[in-house]
This record gives structure tokens, sequence and C-alpha cells, in this order.
């Protein structure tokens, strides 16, 4: 039983490493530039968002992996009765299984529920205790495998929602905030720390944060959720290029345009 069990520990710990590592990579955003407000919204900053979403894309591939090496080394095991090749699936097992038996533990000690990660953790934790490791490494598997499509169809999804977006004409002409007087301008004559003023029915063309104003926002396009709420944003909130203001008007610092917004640069990172 302890070899098992120091395998087990030793897939913990490689998990908790790699995942510290790989989000101290991530932390690439001053937390300077974020307001109390901007904290609690569904969009951060384009920087911090595209490294999320990279960070996501990486992981569930890396999970699938682990979770198809892992399969193999148990089938491997269970047809040539190889004790050491079981031994070495049970690794990736743990590994895969850390962050959901994570979550049930949570969902029991802390929210008192009874849920997927639960059922999930009972069933392969005891799997791997018993020693049926290959039972254990093929739940793993088809788990991810699972896990693996739904990300890619709503990584498609996104990719071609964001594609749309930005093939999608923005406005041609902004309303500029010069010396106190609104002026129609062209967007390509913008530049960094303008002013602009959108008004309530109009898309916003631009990434910035407000000053000044209040305005409900939809969000519904960019995030690609069609549950989500349309959200009130006041002065120092961030808003993005692509979203609609349904009501209000706000003055917008521009900050990004064009190809520089988050929604082309999400279209890039996904093309």
């Amino acid at each position: 039983m302890m070899p098992p069990l120091l395998i087990i520990a030793s897939g913990m710990i490689t998990y908790a490493g790699i995942k510290w590592y790989r989000r101290s990579k991530t932390s690439t955003v001053d937390e300077d530039v974020l307001t109390p407000k901007s904290k609690t919204e569904h969009i951060v900053p384009d920087n911090q968002q595209l490294s999320e979403a990279s960070y996501a894309i990486n992981t569930v591939h890396q999970d699938f992996t682990v979770a198809s090496i892992s399969f193999a080394l148990a089938t491997a095991g269970s047809f040539f009765y190889s004790f050491p090749l079981s031994l070495a699936s049970m690794f990736g097992v743990s590994y895969n299984t850390t962050p959901i038996w994570q979550k049930g533990y949570e969902s029991v000690v802390e929210r008192k529920q009874l849920n997927g990660p639960v059922a999930y953790s009972v069933l392969v934790g005891s799997f791997l205790l018993t020693n049926h490791y290959f039972m254990a490494a093929l739940i793993n598997w088809l788990f991810y495998l699972s896990k693996r499509f739904l990300f890619l169809f709503k990584d498609s999804f996104q990719k071609g929602l964001i594609g749309f977006l930005v093939a999608t004409e923005p406005p041609d002409s902004v309303w500029l905030l010069k010396d106190g007087v609104e002026i129609e301008a062209s967007v390509d004559s913008l530049k960094a720390g303008d002013i602009i003023v959108v008004n309530a029915g109009k898309m916003i063309p631009v990434d910035g944060f407000i000053t000044e104003g209040t305005a409900l926002i939809d969000q519904t396009l960019l995030t690609g959720e069609a549950d989500s709420s349309p959200l009130e944003k006041k002065a120092g909130a961030h808003v993005f290029a692509f979203t609609y203001v349904l009501s209000g008007q706000i003055y917008i610092k521009v900050k990004k345009w064009g190809t520089e917004t988050y929604a082309a640069k999400m279209a890039a990172m996904y093309s």
C-alpha cells in the first residue's frame, strides 16, 4: 500500500508545483491599472484576459495529454501484467484528479453539497486505493476526453463569434471631446488618451475606461454567454470595442482601437 500512496502524493505535489509555476508566469498585469470596480467585472483588461485564455487552452490540452498517457500505461500494465506500468499510470491519474479532489473537498466541507466532483473523487479514489488502476485511468481519460470536446466546441464557437465581430464594420466616426466641445472625428485619427462620447444605442468602437457618466452595456456578443445580463458601468470601469451602450451616456478615455482592441487580439490568437 505504501508505494501507491507515495505515487499519489507525488502526483498531487507535482500538480501543485506546476500550477504555481504557470500561474506565476501569467501574472503579467499591473494591479494598479485595475480599479475596485473593474476587478469585479466579467471581462478584465486585455493583457490579463489573453493570458488567462491562453492558460486555459494550454491547461486543457495538457490535462488530456496526461490522461491519455496514463490510460495507455494502465492498458499496457493490464495487458502485460506489469505492476511498474500500472504505478506509472497512477501518477498521471493522481495528477489529473488533484484539482477535482480539491473541488470535491470544498463542496462537502464548505458548501455541504454532494455533486459531480464529489462523486468523481470518491470513485477514482476508491479505484486507486484498491489497486484497480485500469478502471481509474479509464474513468479519468473519459472525463478529460469529454472536457476537451466541450472546450473545443466552446473554443470554436468563440473564435467564430469574435471573427464575426471583427468582420463587422465598426463606426467610421466618433464624437471626440475637444476643448470641452464634441466634434465628429474619424476613428483612424484617434490617439491614446483621447476622450470620446458614446450615447445610447451606439456601439463602442474602442477599448478604454469611463471617465464620466453611467451606462448599461451589453457585452453578450463579446463574452459569448447568452445568459449574461447587461452591466451597469460607471466612471473607472473598463469598456471594450464591439459592445453596445443600451442606455445612458459615457465619456471614454481611449486606450486601444482598430486591430489593437481586445476583440481583434482574441481573433488573432484563435486564428
